[in-house]
């Protein structure tokens, strides 16, 4: 079955590419439509993101057909990332807008067509990004907001965390996780409930995506790649060119930078532009999807 990267943004802006440098005729939605995460699994993609009052999802087996559909979310349930583990697509989101409390609820599905949802989630803030890994999902999120759920239903938060180490993105490799965030902030754990080795940057330097590559974590960033085998030992890399959010997979990292650009590297620190369509690009992922 063939491997893809999938790349998804704005007015419902779908594109494939096997290697980051050959991208297909992209697809386009309905203006307002904004796509803003992706995961794969189960031999397909999963897109989420919002359009209106609410939220919508689209689906393919094949990178090329798609099902959509929507759901109301009453102009505050909005959903803002993915995951799949344990055989299930995890959508997560919150009310964005809300002050004191972002109404945290999850969406799940083993398909990205037929979804379980929306579920009230445990916690007062919203998670954003989520990975899975040591049978557990584990997700990060506002005001430092860390937690992990054995189902996607049933969260549990990390005591003591503090708004001010804030994680963007969160990846599991070499038994265990890796949040990246503000300022170089770089901290791991096994199980999502104790977080140690916590290394930071500088003033500004903001780590925006980190992901497993097989044999190392990759974290990049405004101005500087993170590169380390375990999570605690870091080699820092000023890097040039560096994408908003990232996607790994047949040995090289794609992402996008605004606008409608989309970047290509192989090493994480240097990337060079091979695409630029009408319309940004929000989400990168990569999988085996079951046809082509």
């Amino acid at each position: 079955m063939p491997h893809l990267f999938l790349a998804a943004g704005h007015n419902g802006t779908r594109l494939t590419s096997p290697d980051g440098k050959a991208w297909s005729p992209p697809m386009i939605g309905k203006e307002g439509e904004t796509y803003r995460a992706a995961a794969a699994g189960n031999g397909r993609f999963v897109a989420i993101g919002s359009y209106g009052s609410g939220n919508i999802f689209a689906t393919t087996a094949d990178g090329q057909t798609w099902k959509t559909s929507f759901q109301d979310g009453k102009y505050s349930r909005y959903l803002r990332g993915i995951g799949f583990g344990n055989g299930i697509f995890l959508g997560v989101g919150g009310d964005p807008g809300s002050v004191g409390s972002g109404s945290p609820f999850v969406y799940t599905s083993p398909d990205g067509e037929k979804w379980d949802g929306p579920h009230d989630a445990p916690g007062k803030f919203i998670i954003r990004r989520v990975a899975f890994g040591n049978r557990r999902f584990v997700g990060v999120g506002d005001r430092g907001r860390r937690a992990t759920s054995p189902d996607g239903r049933k969260w549990t938060d990390a005591p003591d965390a503090k708004a001010i180490d804030t994680l963007v993105d969160v990846a599991f490799g070499n038994g265990t996780f890796v949040g990246v965030g503000l300022h170089g902030l770089r901290i791991r754990t096994a199980d999502g409930l104790k977080w140690t080795d916590r290394q930071t940057g500088e003033e500004g330097e903001h780590l925006n995506a980190v992901v497993w590559a097989g044999d190392r974590f990759v974290a990049v960033g405004a101005g500087v790649t993170a590169v380390s085998r375990d999570g605690l030992k870091w080699e820092r890399i000023p890097n040039t060119n560096a994408p908003l959010t990232v996607a790994h997979g047949n040995g090289v990292f794609v992402g996008p930078r605004w606008k409608g650009k989309l970047v290509r590297s192989t090493d994480g620190i240097k990337w060079d532009e091979t695409h630029a369509i009408e319309h940004h690009i929000e989400a990168v992922t990569y999988g085996e999807v079951a046809a082509s």
